[in-house]
């Protein structure tokens, strides 16, 4: 019974319960709503504390990358934008979405483009209270008119930034939404297609190993009380075999590790440690800075870590999985597809270092901060450690489980290739050969800051 989460007291409560759900994302909406509207009213970072801190020290490390960890896409069961999209959907012309924009690269790219980039090329320029309002106001204007146009949520599939990211990382949570069997085969009803937005069978999905584009909504659950969120093996829809695998979950994870994973390391670790003037990027940005023209704003370093940082890993993943194709006779698509989920851990469980140490150096007094703004108090909160504390280090432990959980990822996986004993060693060295690049950045940049 533990195993199902909506018999939990607190979690199974809400979830089992639409009113409560309702509430709780009503609140989430509230929260959303204010932080727009203070950063709107309250443009100038000295005034307002509040906006950058929700968006960026609680959405983006707790309610996405933690979430994501832990419970998988839950998030996408409390958006503002789809609880709100949802009833748009309902009222709207229901139009059929374009081809040309059924593509998740649109909203995939959009995140890429508007976010990403601006973080290492304009640094600080989304953390201003009146652009981080500006930021989300126009994607919640784009996102009620495409929830409003285009039926079965396709906004979500294709447009939604964050869609495909949530999607695709969700993936490695413990959770997984599941029927009970042996009431589906006596089943003639289907509550559970007919009452879900995205026309989705939630009774394949234990069978696939694949929830598809589900956001835990829990309407199939509100219809039939066959359908259980269950806890389970961490990682299974990655780690086990899957069904009807969209490789776009994997670009995600290719593309994540290069403009997240990669390029703070290269960037924010070892651009800040004594080997600094020795790196490449460091070198490359310097000399754009004496090339190029003054341009207000721009980090022509971080424009070059983010640059070198893409090309090599992309170079590494699909070098290396052209070499183990090769090497064991198995076609690019199958290794691509078997070895290319094993990358997810690295992203997501090495971000918890950051999140982790974050949490205690900036996020809670941030978030503290931003409490006492919004009641008109003149308190302030300290940072709860500082990087002069060694047991703040200790959170970069979680970039060597990354490794661990990667690696034991990518050989679960390797195997259901059918390889003998010796191309399986051999197509771990090869294809694993980011990941062991990963963990040569993590010793490098421990070894840089022991110079100081």
């Amino acid at each position: 019974m533990l195993a199902n989460m909506l018999n939990w007291p607190l979690l199974g409560t809400i979830y089992q319960s639409p009113k409560l759900l309702n509430l709780m994302r009503v609140l989430v909406l509230l929260l959303f709503v204010s932080a727009v509207y203070f950063g709107l009213t309250y443009p100038d970072e000295s005034q307002n504390p509040y906006t950058a801190a929700v968006f960026w020290s609680l959405f983006w490390p707790f309610f996405l990358i933690l979430s994501m960890v832990t419970l998988g896409p839950v998030f996408c069961s409390v958006c503002p934008h789809s609880f709100i999209g949802k009833y748009l959907n309902r009222i709207g012309p229901k139009k059929l979405m374009p081809n040309w924009m059924r593509n998740r690269w649109w909203g995939f790219g959009l995140l890429l483009l508007s976010y990403w980039v601006p973080v290492y090329v304009f640094p600080g320029f989304l953390k201003s209270p009146f652009v981080s309002a500006m930021y989300f106001l126009v994607l919640t204007i784009i996102a009620f008119a495409g929830f409003y146009l285009y039926r079965n949520m396709d906004y979500c599939r294709y447009v939604c930034p964050i869609g495909s990211v949530i999607k695709s990382y969700g993936k490695v949570g413990f959770s997984s939404l599941k029927t009970d069997q042996s009431n589906c085969k006596t089943c003639r009803s289907f509550d559970c297609v007919k009452s879900c937005e995205w026309n989705l069978r939630p009774y394949l999905f234990e069978n696939k190993n694949n929830m598809q584009d589900c956001t835990l909504c829990m309407d199939c659950h509100h219809a039939c009380d066959s359908v259980q969120w269950n806890l389970g093996a961490f990682a299974k829809q990655v780690s086990e075999p899957v069904k009807q695998l969209d490789r776009m979950t994997i670009w995600v994870f290719i593309s994540l590790l290069a403009v997240i994973t990669f390029t703070m390391r290269f960037h924010h670790a070892l651009g800040h440690s004594p080997i600094k003037s020795e790196l490449p990027w460091v070198q490359a940005g310097q000399w754009l800075e004496t090339f190029m023209p003054a341009i207000p704003m721009v980090d022509w370093v971080g424009f070059a870590a983010l640059v070198m940082a893409v090309v090599m890993t992309f170079g590494i993943v699909l070098g290396s999985f052209f070499v183990t194709s090769k090497f064991t006779k198995v076609s690019y698509g199958r290794v691509f597809e078997h070895a290319g989920l094993a990358l997810a851990p690295l992203m997501l469980i090495g971000a918890l270092s950051h999140i982790g140490s974050f949490f205690f150096l900036h996020y809670a007094s941030d978030l503290g901060n931003a409490f006492y703004w919004l009641l008109g108090s003149d308190s302030t909160m300290h940072p709860l450690a500082s990087r002069r504390d060694a047991w703040v280090h200790l959170f970069g432990l979680f970039h060597y489980l990354a490794v661990f959980v990667a690696a034991y990822v990518l050989v679960k996986k390797l195997k259901q290739l059918q390889l003998t004993t010796g191309k399986l060693v051999v197509a771990t060295l090869t294809s694993g050969l980011i990941i062991w690049a990963y963990l040569g950045l993590v010793i490098l940049t421990q070894w840089a800051m022991t110079l100081r």
